[in-house]
């Protein structure tokens, strides 16, 4: 018994010892890897302008500087995304095309199935960088609602009246969801553009009542009180704007942790992936990269690919339960 006993433990030292040095050389693979060594194609699936090109292009400069290449920022918009996305799934899969995207449509396109593709199965994920937490919703000051009670009562008498602006597959779509849900309300979900800017002037210009932005993209108006806030998607109240309700603080469970980040197409070179995260770790330690994202009211944020793939994965469970729900 006592030689079996010695037989195992030596066997098993044995497997603990390669186990050891084959992470030590899978660790040490992406710091011997010889890239880039050229200019690498960051795909932005929005129109310049908007958030997620706003922080591709803040990101882009830091790891320009830390490789020693050009991260160039290409706008590829069309189909809420889905046009860039898939732009980049399908590049070829040497390190030098990569998509910068966020979870906002991610997940919702996989919830809905809006896609003909899989955002985890179907790339390599290197990590997540930055979250927005400031999703906010909001009404014209002219609008008659002094708060979210007065829109809540006016909702609930008046059914499908309330024009909401959604974008199918995005962010906008799954809080609207929420919204209608949680308040026992009907609204009138409108599409009047995939674009921040096109959404925001669609809003301004009376075409719907209720528009859904980051706080970044609203900000001025509310400080200027034109804008009135309904409530923010969040669990906690934004650090920029402390002052303003979350709808959790109202009693509504609407919240979305808005997360970028990046992916290569499936089958990029695994040591390629691992530098990248690792450079996506150092980066998000950067006392002036935070710096330079709280101007827009953001934060670094840092998970390797699979808690990033984890994290969006239960996203998705929590968006197909809210639609199946509705």
């Amino acid at each position: 018994m006592k030689l079996w006993q010695t037989v195992c433990l030596v066997a098993l030292s044995a497997t603990l010892l390669v186990g050891c040095g084959k992470d030590k050389k899978e660790g040490g693979q992406a710091a011997k890897i010889n890239w880039p060594t050229k200019a690498v194609n960051v795909i932005v699936p929005w129109k310049a302008g908007g958030d997620t090109d706003i922080y591709a292009r803040l990101v882009a400069k830091k790891l320009s500087d830390k490789m020693g290449q050009t991260f160039v920022v290409v706008n590829t918009p069309g189909g809420t995304g889905i046009v860039g996305s898939k732009t980049a799934m399908t590049a070829k899969p040497d390190g030098y095309t990569l998509l910068f995207g966020h979870s906002g449509s991610n997940t919702v396109q996989q919830a809905t199935k809006t896609v003909d593709f899989d955002y985890n199965k179907d790339f390599a994920t290197a990590g997540t960088i930055i979250q927005d937490n400031t999703y906010t919703v909001v009404v014209k000051k002219d609008s008659g609602w002094k708060n979210l009670n007065d829109f809540i009562a006016y909702a609930k008498a008046n059914p499908g009246k309330v024009r909401y602006s959604q974008v199918y597959g995005t962010i906008t779509h799954y809080v609207g969801t929420r919204m209608e849900e949680t308040m026992g309300i009907k609204m009138n979900m409108l599409d009047v553009g995939a674009g921040g800017a096109e959404r925001l002037a669609a809003f301004m210009g009376g075409q719907v009542d209720v528009l859904a932005a980051n706080y970044l993209n609203v900000r001025d108006y509310i400080d200027k009180g034109d804008f009135i806030v309904l409530g923010v998607c969040a669990d906690e109240p934004m650090t920029a704007a402390p002052n303003i309700k979350t709808f959790k603080s109202q009693g509504f469970d609407i919240s979305f942790p808005k997360s970028y980040e990046i992916k290569f197409p499936k089958g990029t070179n695994p040591a390629i992936v691992e530098k990248m995260s690792k450079a996506l770790e150092e980066i998000s330690k950067d006392p002036d990269f935070k710096s330079s994202l709280e101007k827009y009211c953001a934060i670094p944020v840092y998970r390797d690919g699979q808690k990033t793939i984890e994290e969006d994965g239960k996203l998705v469970d929590a968006i197909v339960k809210a639609f199946a729900a509705k």
